[in-house]
């Protein structure tokens, strides 16, 4: 009984999270709209550069392929029953492998440009 509250209260806490992460976004074009047209920009040719979408979605699927990665090598250590009793290596394996992969993407990003 405790564990379906406990997962219903992570459920919850992801839900609000995500909301919380769109508001955000949503606010922050908004305002950077306001300030395109206060500069005399036309805001609808600016930010409906296909590169700059095509980018974000190449640093993301840098990262996942760097996290899933992580996730394979956390996988290839509990099978060999060689990861131990710390339940902060996993999270630190999966920190490192995203963390490189962000980098990556980052080195890459600034090469294609």
């Amino acid at each position: 009984m405790e564990s379906t509250a406990i997962l219903g209260l992570i459920g919850i806490t992801f839900c609000i999270c995500i909301f919380l992460a769109w508001y955000f976004t949503h606010k922050a074009r908004h305002q950077e709209r306001l300030m395109m047209i206060e500069k005399g920009m036309n805001p609808i040719e600016e930010l409906n550069k296909e590169s700059a979408v095509k980018s974000a979605l190449f640093k993301l699927g840098i990262v996942i392929i760097g996290l899933s990665i992580g996730l394979a090598i956390i996988g290839i250590l509990v099978e060999f029953h060689s990861l131990g009793r710390s339940n902060a290596t996993p999270m630190s394996i999966l920190g490192i492998c995203g963390g490189a992969a962000l980098v990556i993407a980052n080195r890459l990003s600034s090469t294609k440009k």
